[in-house]
């Protein structure tokens, strides 16, 4: 499928045929046709922009040889398949071995590196100009071609110095183009200790972080963490306790300095993705990951090819059997080396899997969560007027901009689903027994929960979840509301869909249970069904639903006779 839509060339210089086998050996096993087609719109010769990526590589001192020889050919694809970096230097002891190292890496590439010793400019007033911006001719040129290398070093105009900075945050945020030229679409962070870690998953990396959502508590976090590593307390002021807190010193030093990183990493990315379009994407792995020669498993090639990370975020930490592997492992981090690539070598093989230290993150989008059981003109927009009430209840008043719009509820039902809705009908259903209804920015993504089941045990059941055509598979869309619907009810949540959904491999990666709803119940209780029951819960919390045979009942009977909503 992918040959067909392939056609047509590319504006670099290396071989068509060799892009052009790039892009297969990993669209042909991980991307969608969208995705596929977005790549093809976006770095294909006709398209109108140069895309660059901004690189920022820490400790690039302490890594082997043979590591930044394989760095060197995974940038080099970057190049061939249409990303054009621009790499800034981290500050430290050693700025000029780090240059003169991306030079060599550059150069055997086959790339043309500009050192920019001293690229922010520092005005009397307290303003600055980045060459980023001021000589974007330059960085944007085909014919010169140049990759720019640039040092953390600001000139102060009113005395003509240059100083090495001290800030790479702000660094980075002055340096930031103006008005969009050069164009930025990526930026990737390449360090020792990984994306930022998450508790879930045993501080192994956040899968993806979406920044508008979930940036203040993470920064929160990780400030927690330093302060109370800094702290250096010992358990008590005993002479055992306090001599075993000066041994652990290097250790709570090495402790420190990686949380430390990684705030200042989260930060760079908040301040970047915030100044650049709503569609770029930051990613954070190591030098190692970075440096994959195998196509699938190299977190920036998969990147640049999908536009998301290696595996989906809403994936389960668990599956049939809730507990971790052997190895400390999720069911669905464990590598599996029979699927590497042929051009994975032996030693790659032993090294860390890419998915358990690779972040990927997007600016985001705003998400509002209603709590009403009951939608009134008190607190939604565009309701029949069939649903008003005489009075506003006492826990209904809510301003403007807290208020469900019916109206776009609807819409976006109506182009996800491709049919029409019968609003009146499915109020009549809901009403009094909403759960949450969460909304994904201009009602871009939305599901509705409800309350089924016997009253006095009822559980939680996904009635409808829509994303609007042409953002499917993209934003993470998808993967933020299943998570959101994990995160508030996590011990029980059932859905239901039709048995042909082509997206029920998705639906069942998510799901620690699935049952086919046309089965005989019990005592003959057996009714046709088009649909399939999936659920998800924490097994650890409560008793397995699916080991009881009355609860299953209850799950099965009340979901298979939920009646559609549609108009006829």
């Amino acid at each position: 499928m992918w040959r067909q839509i392939l056609g047509g060339g590319f504006r670099y210089d290396q071989p068509n045929a060799a892009a052009k086998k790039l892009i297969l050996s990993v669209l042909n096993s991980t991307a969608t046709k969208r995705e596929a087609k977005d790549y093809l719109k976006k770095y294909a010769s006709d398209s109108p922009k140069i895309n660059h990526c901004l690189v920022l590589i820490r400790h690039l001192k302490s890594a082997e040889p043979s590591v930044l020889s394989r760095l060197s050919g995974a940038v080099k694809k970057l190049r061939m398949l249409g990303l054009r970096p621009i790499f800034i230097i981290p500050p430290s002891r050693h700025v000029s071995w780090d240059a003169e190292t991306l030079d060599t890496l550059l150069t055997n590439s086959r790339l043309r590196p500009i050192h920019l010793q001293s690229a922010l400019f520092k005005a009397p007033d307290g303003s600055y100009t980045s060459l980023l911006s001021s000589q974007t001719r330059v960085f944007d040129s085909d014919a010169l071609n140049l990759i720019p290398i640039i040092q953390p070093n600001v000139i102060e105009e009113s005395t003509a110095t240059v100083k090495c900075t001290d800030n790479v945050v702000e660094f980075v945020k002055n340096m930031l183009p103006k008005g969009g030229s050069p164009y930025i679409d990526k930026f990737f962070i390449l360090n020792t200790v990984g994306g930022i870690p998450s508790d879930e998953r045993r501080n192994n990396a956040h899968v993806f972080i979406n920044l508008s959502q979930e940036y203040e508590q993470l920064a929160a976090n990780l400030e927690e963490k330093v302060a109370a590593v800094s702290k250096r307390e010992p358990d008590s002021e005993g002479l055992l306790d306090r001599l075993a807190l000066h041994l652990k010193e290097d250790e709570l030093n090495s402790l420190q300095n990686q949380y430390e990183e990684h705030l200042e990493d989260l930060k760079l990315m908040n301040v970047v993705l915030s100044r650049l379009s709503n569609k770029s994407t930051g990613l954070i792995t190591t030098i190692g990951a970075a440096s994959l020669t195998s196509d699938r498993k190299n977190p920036l090639l998969y990147n640049l090819l999908t536009d998301r990370s290696l595996i989906s975020s809403s994936l389960p930490r668990f599956k049939n059997n809730p507990s971790y592997s052997d190895d400390g492992h999720c069911w669905y981090e464990i590598s599996n080396e029979s699927q590497e690539g042929d051009d994975a070598t032996p030693r790659e093989k032993n090294q860390e899997d890419a998915v358990l230290v690779t972040t990927v993150f997007k600016k985001g989008v705003h998400i509002k969560t209603f709590s009403y059981d009951t939608l009134t003109q008190f607190n939604s927009v565009g309701l029949p007027n069939k649903f008003y009430k005489k009075s506003e209840p006492a826990d209904q008043h809510c301003d403007e901009g807290l208020k469900v719009n019916v109206t776009k509820l609807k819409q976006i039902l109506d182009q996800s689903f491709g049919r029409s809705l019968d609003l009146e009908h499915y109020l009549n259903r809901i009403n009094g027994r909403i759960a949450s209804i969460i909304v994904i920015g201009d009602y871009e993504g939305i599901a509705i929960l409800t309350n089924e089941g016997p009253p006095d045990n009822s559980f939680v059941y996904l009635d409808k979840f829509a994303v609007l055509p042409h953002l499917k598979g993209s934003l993470g869309i998808s993967d933020i509301i299943f998570n959101l619907m994990f995160k508030y009810f996590p011990k029980e949540l059932l859905w239901r869909s039709r048995s042909d959904n082509i997206v029920n491999k998705w639906y069942f990666q998510r799901s620690v249970g699935v049952l086919d709803l046309s089965i005989d119940l019990s005592n003959g209780n057996r009714k046709k069904s088009q649909f399939k029951l999936f659920y998800h819960g924490d097994p650890g919390a409560n008793e397995d639903p699916f080991q009881n045979k009355d609860r299953l009942i209850e799950y099965a009977t009340y979901i298979r006779d939920i009646s559609p909503s549609w108009a006829k």
